[in-house]
């Protein structure tokens, strides 16, 4: 921001000088497996190895209809690949020196879409299970020890919530998983389906971390953003916001918040702006109908500020940076966590990212709100 728009701060890679003075908490990061699908056949079993390889599917990524693709081709900057030419976000050692060394970041939560697509819709609910292991497997032993900065977002299985509590389980307690990672079905979240990944994720004392997969609207089973097919990357794109809007509707008339008082949500990659008329319309609603939902018991402003957190890539961006930080100062600033969105092509570096905001509301969004979203990743002081 601050005159930069996102594509041209991607383009300039612009650096920041921040690390004593911010401590910066990069919320979204996209890693690749290292050696794409053969960094995961190795931690599967030899039937599950077999059952993949026999179908193909998953080493071709094939399932979402090229209509949706990118127009460039690919979401992923050509200008981020690593120096042996691997696509970028696949080459740890370069993602830190790039992104973390590069720009003064203390933490990077590394989420993978690869295995949310894979954990929805584009693999069956038996695949699912030994996939997101797999997955978890990889990221665990193969990136988290080489740089206590890495944090991770632990994938789980969505189509069976009770394996998905279980892997919470088995590794939840790592001390560099700071998230849960859940790639939402067509289920709304509110919906008492989930509720043994809640309780799971509470005990764990980790937030449910939510992001866009990449197939909503497209594939049978996974979340819906309208009541009808997009016809373009672009309109998918600039709709995706809503299923946010949705989510947070659900989670807050349904209670689940009140069921599961510890429970923390992070919508990345949703943009934000839209929870001030979302909320406005929410309180209203409340007070006329609170009767209806007597188990909502503080006004939904309250309830949502309470418990969910927003990230800042992609930020709506007026024409005057003014009018943006008027919007954010209405919202306030205790909610709202940097991400970068690395390596994708409309990413946010730090040095180019609500700039003109005071110092005290940047100290907020670029570290001190992760820390409360957040389980604090074990390198990451307080």
């Amino acid at each position: 921001m601050g005159g930069i728009m996102a594509s041209e701060a991607a383009n300039l890679n612009l650096k920041v000088e921040a690390r004593p003075k911010l401590g910066i908490i990069d919320c979204d990061v996209h890693p690749f497996p290292i050696d794409d699908a053969a960094s995961i056949m190795r931690y599967l079993p030899k039937p599950w190895q077999e059952r993949f390889l026999r179908k193909g599917s998953f080493l071709t990524n094939a399932g979402a209809p090229t209509r949706y693709t990118n127009p460039n081709g690919t979401v992923v900057r050509a200008d981020a690949r690593s120096p042996a030419g691997k696509i970028a976000g696949s080459d740890p050692h370069y993602l830190i020196a790039d992104l973390i060394e590069g720009n003064g970041i203390d933490a990077a939560l590394l989420n993978c879409l690869d295995s949310a697509k894979l954990c929805t819709t584009q693999a069956g609910p038996d695949e699912s299970i030994v996939l997101a292991q797999a997955y978890n497997e990889h990221f665990v032993q193969e990136w988290l020890p080489l740089s206590r900065h890495l944090a991770y977002a632990m994938m789980v299985p969505s189509q069976d919530p009770l394996a998905a509590a279980a892997e919470i389980r088995r590794i939840g307690s790592h001390p560099q998983i700071a998230a849960v990672h859940l790639p939402l079905l067509s289920a709304l979240m509110g919906n008492r389906y989930y509720w043994p990944i809640y309780e799971a994720a509470q005990e764990a004392d980790l937030p449910l971390f939510v992001h866009v997969t990449g197939l909503e609207n497209i594939a049978h089973g996974a979340s819906a953003v309208t009541n009808g097919s997009f016809e373009s990357y672009v309109e998918r794109y600039s709709a995706v916001a809503v299923l946010g809007e949705l989510s947070v509707n659900s989670l807050i008339w349904s209670g689940t918040f009140e069921r599961f008082p510890k429970l923390r949500v992070i919508f990345a990659e949703f943009g934000f702006l839209w929870m001030l008329p979302l909320l406005m319309r929410l309180d209203r609603a409340w007070r006329g109908l609170r009767h209806e939902v007597p188990w909502v018991r503080r006004t939904p402003t309250e309830t949502a500020m309470s418990h969910c957190f927003f990230t800042t890539q992609p930020i709506e961006e007026p024409n005057d940076p003014r009018d943006l930080e008027r919007l954010i100062g209405m919202l306030g600033y205790d909610n709202l966590c940097f991400s970068s969105d690395y390596p994708h092509w409309d990413n946010d570096m730090p040095g180019a990212t609500l700039q003109s905001l005071p110092e005290e509301a940047r100290r907020k969004v670029f570290r001190d709100n992760a820390l409360k979203a957040l389980r604090r990743p074990a390198g990451i002081r307080a």
